[in-house]
């Protein structure tokens, strides 16, 4: 899936919230944990998103169907449970 948002290839933060559906904040969140690599010239506040940041963001987090696992592949692990034990020593400080 192609996303072309202009001709320069670059999104603004705006722009990029509006296609995702979300804050503008929780776009600066997502650039400072990893998720979206980003275009900032030095001493400058203006960020910018290239196409391909957001393609790749729209691949990783798309999720078409639930993956079945056989359940084979799990080992049945007994639980065995335990009747709580109450001390001989009445002076021992205890919780249930």
């Amino acid at each position: 899936m192609a996303i072309k948002k202009d001709e320069r290839g670059f999104w603004t933060q705006t722009e990029v919230a509006e296609h995702f559906r979300v804050s503008p904040s929780t776009i600066k969140n997502w650039r400072d944990r990893g998720y979206l690599p980003y275009f900032q010239l030095p001493d400058s506040t203006r960020v910018l998103y290239p196409d391909k940041g957001i393609e790749e963001l729209n691949e990783k987090f798309t999720h078409t169907g639930k993956e079945v696992i056989p359940l084979k592949q799990f080992k049945h692990t007994e639980i065995k449970s335990e009747k709580p034990v109450v001390s001989a020593n009445n002076n021992e400080n205890w919780r249930i």
